[in-house]
């Protein structure tokens, strides 16, 4: 019998020590919102590819062959999708085609630096005014 409370006790403890940690990851107790802080890959090409200003909401890296691909979201202003287009036009890049929007989506693809950049908008998407980028070696 006492194994078995010296078990309960054991996982009681981990249970609050998990809980405590969750408590900490969730921000600042008042809203609830995450204090994850997300950072570009340290491969990012952020000296080539201008970003939109606003939140980092999402950023990754993913081989996909020979070929890495960077996927970023960031959280703008509204506007931002225009804004991120003239970004990437002021800083050289050639626009290779834009989409005609539909169903509340846009997207345009650039071309320059090495680069092939997809940048997109969704309007009703989950995180308003987001952003999407796709960055890959050209």
């Amino acid at each position: 019998m006492a194994t078995g409370r010296r078990v309960v006790r054991g996982l009681a403890t981990v249970l609050a020590g998990g809980a405590l940690l969750l408590g900490a990851a969730c921000g600042d107790g008042e809203t609830g919102t995450p204090a994850a802080t997300v950072t570009l890959p340290a491969a990012f090409p952020k000296a080539d590819v201008p970003l939109v200003e606003g939140n980092l909401i999402d950023a990754g890296e993913r081989a996909q062959g020979a070929v890495t691909v960077f996927n970023v979201t960031v959280q703008a202003k509204p506007g931002g999708y225009q804004e991120a287009k003239k970004k990437l036009a002021d800083a050289g890049f050639l626009a290779l085609g834009d989409g005609a929007p539909g169903g509340g989506s846009q997207s345009a693809q650039f071309s320059g630096k090495g680069y092939v950049i997809t940048v997109s908008s969704v309007q009703d998407a989950a995180v308003p005014n987001a952003v999407f980028y796709s960055v890959s070696k050209a």
